[in-house]
C-alpha cells in the first residue's frame, strides 16, 4: 500500500508540473512554484517528460509542450478526425490570417490546431496552449452559448481578470457583449486578451453544447476591423465542415 501511495504521488506532482508548462514556454522556477514542487524535483519531472516528448526544453531555462502533448490536447473532448486540418487551412489561405481551433477543457479553452497567417509575422500562440474564456473571440462564443447558470458559476469561480486595457472585467460589461454575440453569430476580441491581436470566432456546437471554436486572428496593424469582420461567411462555412467533420 506504501509503494502505491508513492506511485499515485509520484504521478500527481508529474501531473501538475505538465500542467503548470501547459500556458506557454515557462522557466523551472515559475513551473515549480505553479507546481506546488521543489525545483529540484521539476528539474527531475521535466527531465522524464522531455525523454517522453511531452515537454522540451527551449533555452535559458525554459520549457514549453512538446508535439506528444499537442497530440495529447488535440483529442481533448472530441477526436479531430482527419481532414479538419486541411479546412483549417484552406480558411487561412482565403482569408491570408492565422486561424486556431480550439476545444474547451473545464474553465479554459486549449488550442488544437494553429495555421500560421502566410505573412512573415508568426503570432506566439501554440498548439497546447491553454487561453481564457472572458476576454478571447473563441472563449466569448463558448460562453454566449452557456446557460445563464453555467455562466454565472463559471464567472464566480475564475473572475475577469485584466490582460489588457480593453478586457472586459465586468459582469455588465461582459454580459453586454456576449448579448451582442448572440445576436450578430461570432465573437470579437478587440486587443483584450493581448494588445495588437484582433480575432473573430465562432462557437463549435455538438449536441446543442459548445465545446470549441474557430477563429481568424489578426494583427490590428495591418487589417482593419471591417476587415475582418468581412470574412464572417468564410468563418461560417468552416465551421459548418468541421462540425460535419465532428459528426462522422
Amino acid at each position: 500500500m506504501a509503494a502505491r501511495e508513492r506511485s499515485d504521488g509520484a504521478v500527481t506532482r508529474a501531473l501538475r508540473v505538465l500542467e503548470a508548462v501547459a500556458p506557454g514556454a515557462r522557466m523551472l522556477a515559475d513551473i515549480a512554484e505553479t507546481a506546488g514542487v521543489t525545483r529540484t524535483n521539476a528539474h527531475r519531472i521535466l527531465g522524464v517528460l522531455a525523454d517522453a516528448g511531452y515537454v522540451e526544453p527551449v533555452g535559458g531555462g525554459s520549457y514549453r509542450l512538446a508535439p506528444r502533448s499537442a497530440a495529447l490536447a488535440a483529442a481533448l473532448g472530441v477526436a479531430a478526425p482527419r481532414g479538419v486540418e486541411q479546412v483549417l487551412r484552406a480558411l487561412g489561405e482565403k482569408v491570408g490570417a492565422t486561424v486556431h481551433m480550439a476545444l474547451r477543457s473545464g474553465t479554459q479553452a486549449v488550442y488544437v490546431h494553429k495555421i500560421d497567417s502566410p505573412g512573415p509575422v508568426r503570432m506566439a500562440s501554440t498548439v497546447g496552449m491553454h487561453i481564457p474564456l472572458h476576454c478571447t473571440a473563441i472563449g466569448k462564443a463558448i460562453l454566449a452559448r452557456l446557460a445563464d447558470d453555467e455562466l454565472r458559476e463559471l464567472i464566480t469561480e475564475t473572475g475577469l481578470a485584466r490582460r489588457t486595457p480593453n478586457t472586459l472585467t465586468t459582469r455588465q460589461a461582459l454580459a453586454e457583449d456576449l448579448a451582442r454575440v448572440r445576436a450578430q453569430g461570432y465573437a470579437v476580441d478587440d486587443e483584450e486578451n493581448e494588445p495588437g491581436i484582433r480575432c473573430m470566432a465562432m462557437p463549435l456546437v455538438r449536441d446543442g453544447v459548445p465545446g470549441g471554436g474557430i477563429s481568424i486572428s489578426t494583427l490590428t496593424y495591418t487589417t482593419p476591423r471591417p476587415q475582418l469582420l468581412s470574412h464572417q461567411a468564410a468563418l461560417s462555412a468552416t465551421i459548418d465542415q468541421v462540425a460535419a467533420l465532428l459528426r462522422s
